[in-house]
């Protein structure tokens, strides 16, 4: 490999770093090292990321119903924040299963709420886009004003999850040369750590937590698909192979990837803070139901192709008609889109002639409770 600049990675640059924010031990509290075992992990990147996502929700919902901008019962306005909460959290949960890891998940379905991270943006859009509709008929709200609140948040979260990805060294870039390029922790499925011994052979590392609560480790073969090198200076490690109990060891060193694109931060920049302006604007002028929610879908799966270009493949995955897994959803979208701006501009459903109790505004809900008017 040829002399160039890069960046270390944090995991690589610092042997304490921990994306845990925030924890207290030893009388005080510390950033983003790791937590000993008396210590107490208050907040970790990827939990903030979320917090501030629910709470700037609470603040704008509201503020948009009174600005009659949010056409539905004022009661309502924080239930809805909880039915999009639980529908991205099904959603990307789910959508991480069935796109990116069926085999994984699905042969245990208990990974699902137990002991497997991921989540993909792809299936929190559909989650939403099925939580929202179950929620607008209970409610009696059109479906795609729901939506049209909803899509500001996915735009809001996405940079704050984004930088989250960077911190944790995850979704990296494709190979650069470029002086910004970074080295991360070379992971393969999973995020599982990858390894090599003597011989260039590679392994990922499997960790198998026993009854006792400890974690013991061992080795699987696992062929490198993209560039990495050994880190200089690693110490060798022996670890069985096969199996915990195995009885063949092997001395390995960990692995990182060679220079990437810090295609996280590309992404929070392009589906996050542009799509977000965008979207704002677009909010100030939408007068029927559904606008925003068509804009986000062509704008979200256009950038996202974009930035795909920068960013690898999720491990084992590779190219389908020379585009990513990430591409071919997204290119979906913007067809999704494109279909929802012809039925908007067909039903044109003007969003002030919707119902709701902020004062000031017609057309007004009856304010006198009913159970069967929710």
């Amino acid at each position: 490999m040829t002399e160039q600049a890069y960046i270390d990675h944090p995991y690589i640059a610092d042997p304490q770093y921990s994306t845990t924010a925030i924890s207290w031990y030893d009388g005080g509290l510390h950033f983003f090292r790791k937590v000993p075992e008396d210590g107490i992990a208050l907040l970790n990147v990827y939990h903030a990321a979320y917090l501030i996502i629910f709470l700037v929700a609470i603040w704008w919902c509201h503020r948009w119903w009174r600005q009659g901008t949010f056409r539905i019962r004022k009661r309502l306005v924080f239930d809805s924040i909880l039915v999009a909460v639980i529908s991205i959290v099904i959603g990307g949960r789910l959508g991480e299963a069935i796109f990116y890891q069926p085999e994984y998940f699905f042969s245990q379905p208990s990974r699902l709420i137990t002991n497997a991270g991921g989540f993909t943006i792809h299936g929190i859009v559909i989650g939403v886009i099925v939580g929202f509709r179950v929620w607008a008929w209970w409610i009696k709200r059109p479906w795609f004003h729901m939506l049209d609140q909803a899509v500001i948040f996915v735009a809001f979260g996405t940079p704050l999850g984004r930088i989250a990805n960077f911190l944790g060294g995850e979704l990296w870039g494709r190979e650069t040369d470029l002086p910004w390029g970074v080295r991360f922790p070379m992971r393969g499925p999973l995020m599982r750590e990858v390894v090599q011994n003597g011989k260039g052979e590679t392994f990922v590392v499997v960790d198998t937590p026993q009854p006792d609560e400890t974690v013991l480790e061992h080795l699987e073969p696992w062929q490198l698909d993209q560039g990495a090198m050994v880190l200089e200076g690693a110490p060798v490690r022996d670890i069985p192979v096969g199996s915990p109990d195995a009885s063949v060891f092997e001395a390995v060193r960990e692995m990182v990837t060679t220079p990437r694109h810090p295609s996280q931060l590309y992404q929070a920049l392009m589906e996050g803070l542009i799509l977000l302006v965008i979207l704002l604007v677009v909010r100030g002028k939408a007068k029927f139901v559904g606008q925003l929610s068509a804009w986000f879908l062509v704008c979200y799966g256009g950038l996202r192709m974009c930035s795909e270009f920068f960013r690898n493949p999720e491990p084992g995955l590779g190219y389908l008609l020379g585009l990513t897994r990430g591409q071919l959803l997204s290119l979906s979208m913007v067809v999704g889109g494109a279909i929802l701006f012809a039925w908007v501009y067909r039903r044109k459903l003007r969003i002030d002639s919707i119902a709701t109790d902020a004062p000031g505004f017609e057309p007004q809900i009856d304010t006198k409770p009913a159970a069967s008017n929710p």
